[in-house]
């Protein structure tokens, strides 16, 4: 891979609680609380949480929780990158090392507490439509969109020398479940959702969670993560993560290329499912390049918009594609004030939300159908 390739990839993927010693400490009223949660037996098999153990990476792992006045639960999954193959693997994110240019975060950074964060993290803001709810944070630390089953040997770049990586994003999730499960009995409502790496998580690890929680209504959102991928990556992924989609896909001969948030529509018909981005999304047309696909920006933004349109045709889909470069939302200032898509992305939002949809349309900013200008950058 081209070095200027390389650098300008990495640039634009930066990411831009008192804790709790055993997984059955309970949140208070309003506090986040952060959890460590201990090895736990699910369905006879052992899971014990943890980060990357990447070289130089803290391998603790934990998560967070607040209670809520209401009776609906959000469960958010972070992002922070991806790693699949030599190169990516040897250049993570660390709290005493590369933080603004890695390819994915190996341990969880000092910077991932949600009370530091924005957006539908601004719960004492009242135009917040999550202010009341419950949630659960879900970190990443493992370089694998939260997909991960697998302990994968790689060698360093620089040096030849091998090292292995723990990609249990699934694993940890299985985790966190059982806690949830044990301390949100039966909300009313549930988001599920997450940005960047986290919005394949919420995808993945929907009909796990829908099995936890049958009762209510369900909405999954994915910010920042629309798919777009080679063939050549979802291979080179399977094989280092053991990714695989949930079985109750699986049973309708669902294969790896399959679109899978369409999939989870036609299978839960009575839930909704969404997904936002912009237009240029720099960071998503980045792994792209990375990915090996040519003319990637342009590219990118062009099967993302035939993606959109085809899941479009599902009565419980809709998408808000916004103008711009910028990567992610739902922790942003941008939430609040993000206007290009025909409406305010808030109000778009709240209508995901409301009982009757009422108001909840596909929505694109007006030159959001043309591909960008060349040259696109990579």
């Amino acid at each position: 891979m081209k070095v200027w390739l390389v650098a300008l990839v990495m640039t634009l993927m930066a990411w831009a609680a008192s804790p709790a010693s055993a997984e059955e400490a309970a949140p208070e009223t309003g506090a986040w609380v952060e959890i460590t949660p201990q090895p736990m037996r699910i369905g006879g098999r052992l899971f014990e949480p943890t980060c990357s153990h990447a070289p130089g990476a803290d391998p603790a792992y934990s998560f967070w929780a607040r209670q809520g006045t209401s009776d609906n639960l959000v469960i958010f999954f972070d992002g922070g990158g991806a790693c699949w193959d030599d190169l990516t693997c040897s250049v993570p994110w660390l709290n005493n090392g590369r933080i603004d240019d890695g390819f994915y975060k190996a341990e969880i950074l000092d910077t991932d507490n949600p009370n530091r964060f924005g957006g539908v993290f601004e719960l004492n803001n009242p135009d917040n439509p999550l202010r009341d709810w419950s949630f659960i944070f879900v970190p990443y630390c493992t370089g694998d969109v939260h997909m991960g089953s697998n302990t994968a040997t790689y060698r360093d770049v620089d040096t030849g020398e091998p090292f292995t990586i723990e990609h249990r994003g699934a694993d940890n999730f299985r985790v966190v479940l059982e806690w949830a499960r044990r301390h949100f009995r039966a909300p009313q409502q549930i988001l599920v959702t997450g940005s960047s790496a986290g919005a394949y998580g919420a995808e993945m690890h929907f009909p796990r969670i829908r099995d936890a929680f049958p009762r209510g209504r369900a909405i999954m959102l994915g910010d920042g993560g629309q798919g777009v991928a080679t063939p050549e990556f979802t291979a080179l992924r399977n094989q280092a993560w053991h990714a695989a989609l949930p079985s109750t896909l699986q049973a309708r001969d669902a294969t790896q290329e399959e679109d899978l948030v369409a999939l989870l529509a036609a299978r839960y018909p009575r839930d909704r499912f969404a997904q936002v981005t912009t237009a240029q999304d720099a960071t998503q047309a980045g792994f792209y390049a990375l990915m090996g696909a040519e003319d990637a920006c342009r590219t990118w933004s062009q099967k993302m918009v035939r993606d959109l349109s085809a899941r479009q045709s599902a009565s419980n889909f809709r998408s808000y594609i916004a103008a711009g470069r910028a990567h992610t939302i739902l922790r942003a200032p941008r939430f609040y004030t993000e206007t290009s898509g025909g409406e305010r992305f808030i109000d778009w939002f709240s209508g995901l939300l409301r009982d009757d949809a009422a108001g909840w349309n596909n929505l694109a900013c007006a030159e959001c159908a043309a591909p960008p200008p060349a040259p696109c950058g990579f």
